[in-house]
């Protein structure tokens, strides 16, 4: 059996991108510069779900904002490392590799560990989570099921993460639903990490 491991939207090279397009490109390169992981192809060219939001780029000005935005608030609400786990449960029952991989990055960056990260990765919640940061994997864990989440669920995370936190939980997670759709449809590759300096610069 062969197995793909490209993506199955071309990529496209800055030199061949609309004014539009390139616009949306260079919102990235100023946004994107302090990212733990590769987010730019060997030629320069997005990778990850911005390839899709690339080609449908009028939808693409307004996602990247909205996704921006959601992740700040729930940051500011929870905490990096609350937010890190409940992005990490949704992409991973996405299994979204790109975004398996992106987040392990990010969640690191938020100081969470190797093996909380493998718990979570492999559907185990890990025992040494602070409060807040239980809170949002039960949260999550729910979220990524089937159907309204328990309200046990819901009144035990309101209750640690307050109304405002609780929403920015549901708002991250929806938006992570989204990531792994796109990232399944198109076959995203997961960047060569292990052997290889980030592609960012």
């Amino acid at each position: 059996m062969i197995y793909n491991t490209e993506c199955r939207l071309p990529y496209i090279k800055p030199e061949e991108m609309t004014a539009k397009q390139k616009e949306f490109y260079d919102i990235h390169m100023k946004a994107f510069q302090t990212m733990p992981y590769v987010w730019l192809t060997e030629n320069k060219e997005l990778n990850g779900p911005s390839n899709l939001f690339c080609h449908e780029v009028d939808l693409g000005m307004e996602f990247l904002p909205l996704n921006r935005d959601i992740i700040a608030a729930d940051i500011a609400r929870n905490g990096g490392k609350a937010h890190e786990i409940a992005v990490l449960v949704t992409v991973t029952a996405a299994k979204g590799q790109y975004g398996m991989y992106a987040h392990t990055m990010l969640g690191k960056s938020f100081g969470l560990t190797d093996e909380q990260i493998s718990s979570i990765m492999a559907g185990i919640k890990p025992v040494d989570l602070e409060e807040k940061e239980s809170a949002a994997y039960d949260l999550a864990v729910a979220l990524n099921g089937v159907g309204a989440i328990p309200g046990a669920v819901y009144d035990h995370c309101v209750a640690v993460l307050g109304q405002e936190g609780f929403n920015g939980i549901v708002l991250a997670v929806g938006m992570f639903k989204l990531v792994g759709t796109v990232l399944n449809a198109f076959n995203e590759p997961v960047p060569e990490y292990r052997q290889e300096e980030s592609k960012n610069g």
